[in-house]
């Protein structure tokens, strides 16, 4: 698990936002165009221009709708499996325990999106670069707290030493089932060997839309332990497919410009 972890108390979450906002502003991001599509909940989904969210989960219950709040982004996950299945190891584990991309090194594959369980990495074209939250990286270095939990006005979303916030997210468990709700529950103390990331629920993880028992694939620890030799013959063979698609790219465009010329 991360030496620093970012906790989330669903109970206390009033969907405001603030969390979302601050992610943009710090990381300089641009806001996305929307469209109305019948719920609250914009931008729809995660993109490479947005690395967090809160998720507006509706479910009806005897005629009733209820809301389950629930701010979203990558994990930072122990058993990280866009860290195991990256070909080109462009994706790493800092000091601190947050899992962070190397876009000078990323060849934009996707494999590390189909690894997450999560499906959090995310690039907007197949010839983009894989884009998530770096865990306000510099911010945690200098000694401040991830720009989400500084903002959350309601104590829902907030920042500490991974021994702190567990303690803290137990107690909170306990006086939820004290106080009547009986499905309160951690979620991301034991899953994916601990994420940099731990959860508050009053219910059911999938109730805020969140996989269950999330796991890395069979096939995402084969490729780690077994395939790994390959990974360097897999980048020639990725670098000799660009370079053949660049070559008849200029091959064509040449022809047409000749073509043009004798006309």
């Amino acid at each position: 698990m991360a030496n620093n972890v970012r906790l989330i108390d669903v109970t206390k979450c009033m969907a405001c936002k603030g969390c979302q906002v601050a992610c943009k502003q710090w990381n300089q991001l641009p806001a996305v165009e929307t469209e109305f599509t019948g719920s609250y909940e914009n931008p729809a989904d995660l993109d490479f221009v947005t690395w967090s969210r809160v998720k507006f989960n509706e479910h009806a219950n005897n005629g009733e709708v209820k809301w389950y709040f629930n701010f979203f982004s990558c994990m930072h996950c122990t058993e990280a499996g866009c860290m195991e299945i990256c070909p080109v190891d462009a994706i790493s584990r800092t000091d601190t325990g947050a899992v962070i991309i190397n876009h000078e090194e990323c060849i934009a594959c996707g494999a590390c999106t189909g690894a997450c369980p999560f499906e959090i990495p995310r690039g907007p074209e197949v010839d983009e670069k894989a884009y998530k939250c770096n865990f306000c990286l510099h911010r945690v270095a200098a000694g401040y707290a991830t720009a989400c939990s500084k903002a959350c006005p309601s104590g829902a979303v907030t920042f500490g030493t991974a021994d702190e916030k567990i303690a803290e997210a137990e107690a909170r468990v306990a006086e939820l089932q004290e106080r009547g709700v009986a499905n309160a529950q951690l979620y991301g103390v034991d899953e994916l060997g601990g994420m940099g990331v731990i959860y508050v629920l009053a219910d059911s993880p999938d109730m805020y839309g969140l996989p269950v028992s999330p796991t890395v694939s069979y096939t995402t620890h084969l490729w780690k332990v077994a395939m790994r030799p390959l990974k360097t013959l897999a980048m020639a063979g990725l670098v000799a497919g660009m370079l053949g698609s660049w070559y008849t790219f200029r091959r064509e465009k040449v022809k047409k410009e000749n073509e043009k010329a004798a006309k």
